[in-house]
């Protein structure tokens, strides 16, 4: 018989360690108690994480209570910090616990999972395998529950995941605007509805059927179920003259048979005052709210019933008006939107377009004068859709961050001015021999790039003194009669260059020191700016 090895002893202290530890939740100990243990590090980590998934899957074959379950999760967490296990471990149990207990029991360990949210953005889990394991998590639960039955459980796991991945995460987008074909609205046919009604008067000989249903109204409804759920078929002329002549249909009858006020309803939108028209718009959750008892419930459905008994009691629920007229405001925003991923042949045209920007602004009254706060939910519809064509820009522009980089704004410069370089400071090396230390590093090297200020002024790179004839190029040319400049143009009238031209002149013309010539009238031999220009014009 083999001996065991290494790693088999290792897991099985392991396991008496954590059965005994899990429970008290106290980090240290358990990490002092797993000391204790020799081995390497990796195989340690190795036979700790194998422990671990050991000691669940006992935990659920004896039929532990969930409570029991989140808190060897919550150690294997504490390990993972300490670096005494792989970092992937607590989403591994996760996935091992979910996939082995009911959907009771799922809703409880997910409320632990979706309460401590912030352990799994921590840098050291929110890494490329630990949030693709927990978006495998949620994936498995939500093709495990039904959407109409788990409802609140699939949006919380929705919400989850939201809050755990940015808005900027392409991988739940739907990048390619792909449509859910599989949602297909089954109703009856008109033999089939016939045949139903002779059946039950053959039965019923005594009371006869006294609900007759409209089929064509039945049929026009639930048709723009199919448009709806696949809207790139309006795009073909055959679709859209049936769509078209649905959404008219379906438009008459809301018009022709409006809705009844209830008690407590609001009054006309003509009838209301300025201040009450303005409590009229209320928020979203305000909106969605369902008020739990009461005269007045109301219940929620996710997807309403086909029958065509129920046909009547459809037709009278504002809730059921209100949701085919925003489904036909969500179509209308898409067919004539600038979505990125349409065919060139996906367009409409201008008669088309027309028809859908007036039977918008019909929609729009029809939910205006609709009672309950018509006026309001009108205003918040519009505001979505504002909001979804915004959605709708950032979804073509290839779901762009919204988080800039930062910037050096040390290197921003005003719109419409060109930044000038500054001139070209000269270079000098630095002397291979110290001679000073000025206690700074760069001050000492400038200091000692030369060996002495004397020779340092006295460079050829530190002659900026132009040549006199480079200087006075301008001036003589604007002297020649042939030029025709005009006196008052001429650059010995400028001030500045008449004080660098004397400069100039001090330092290479000896005929600077001739004195100038003085009037009777000046017999002070004052030098104004008339004798200035008379010098420089000799001098020319």
């Amino acid at each position: 018989m083999a001996l065991p090895s290494s790693f088999d002893l290792l897991r099985e202290k392991y396991k008496e360690v954590i059965v005994t530890h899990y429970a008290t939740e106290n980090p240290s100990a358990f990490k002092a108690a797993v000391d204790t243990l020799q081995g390497r590090d990796q195989e340690k980590k190795l036979a700790l994480d194998q422990a671990f998934r050991d000691t669940t899957r006992s935990m659920l074959t004896g039929s532990e209570p969930a409570a029991n379950l989140t808190v060897v999760v919550t150690c294997a967490v504490n390990c993972a910090r300490q670096e005494m296990c792989s970092q992937v471990l607590p989403f591994t149990l996760l996935s091992d616990i979910l996939d082995c207990v009911t959907l009771d029991v799922c809703t409880d360990v997910f409320h632990y999972v979706d309460s401590h949210v912030n352990w799994w953005l921590e840098p050291r889990f929110y890494t490329s395998a630990g949030k693709n394991l927990l978006l495998r998590v949620c994936n498995n639960l939500l093709r495990r529950m039904s959407k109409p039955q788990n409802t609140v459980f699939c949006g919380r796991i929705q919400v989850f995941l939201a809050h755990l991945f940015p808005i900027y995460e392409k991988s739940a987008l739907n990048l390619t605007s792909q449509f859910n074909q599989d949602n297909v609205t089954e109703y009856k046919t008109a033999e089939e509805i016939a045949a139903t009604s002779t059946s039950q008067n053959a039965m019923d000989t005594d009371e006869p059927d006294q609900s007759k249903v409209d089929y064509h109204v039945y049929q026009q409804l639930w048709s723009l179920q199919a448009f709806f759920s696949r809207p790139s078929d309006c795009y073909t002329s055959e679709k859209w003259v049936k769509f078209r002549a649905a959404v008219e249909h379906i438009l008459n009858v809301f018009t022709t048979h409006p809705l009844e006020s209830h008690a407590g309803a609001t009054a006309p939108a003509s009838d209301k005052s300025p201040a009450s028209q303005t409590d009229a718009l209320v928020t979203a959750a305000e909106l969605c709210s369902i008020p739990i008892g009461g005269s007045e419930q109301q219940y929620y459905f996710p997807k309403y019933l086909t029958s065509e008994k129920l046909m009547d009691l459809e037709l009278n629920d504002g809730n059921f008006r209100r949701q085919v007229l925003v489904q036909m405001l969500i179509v209308f925003q898409y067919l004539v939107g600038p979505i990125k991923f349409k065919t060139p042949s996906q367009t409409l045209t201008d008669a088309q377009d027309m028809w859908i920007k007036a039977t918008k602004e019909r929609i729009a009254d029809i939910l205006k004068k609709m009672p309950s706060n018509g006026e309001g939910f009108a205003a918040y519809v519009e505001q979505l859709l504002q909001r979804e064509e915004n959605w709708i820009d950032w979804k073509n522009n290839a779901c762009p961050r919204f988080t800039k980089p930062r910037e050096d704004y040390r290197n921003i410069q005003a719109p419409g001015r060109e930044k000038k370089r500054a001139p070209a400071r000269p270079q000098y090396t630095a002397s291979k021999r110290i001679r000073w230390d000025m206690g700074s590093a760069e001050l000492t090297r400038v200091w000692n790039i030369n060996p002495d200020n004397v020779h340092a002024c006295s460079a050829k790179e530190r002659q900026f003194t132009p040549a006199l004839g480079d200087f006075f190029e301008e001036a003589i040319e604007q002297a020649d009669p042939a030029a025709m400049v005009e006196e008052e143009y001429k650059a010995i009238y400028d001030s500045s260059f008449q004080w660098r031209a004397l400069r100039l002149l001090s330092r290479n013309s000896h005929y600077f020191f001739v004195p100038p010539p003085t009037s009777k009238a000046n017999t002070k031999g004052a030098v104004g700016p008339e004798s200035i220009v008379a010098f420089l014009d000799q001098a020319i």
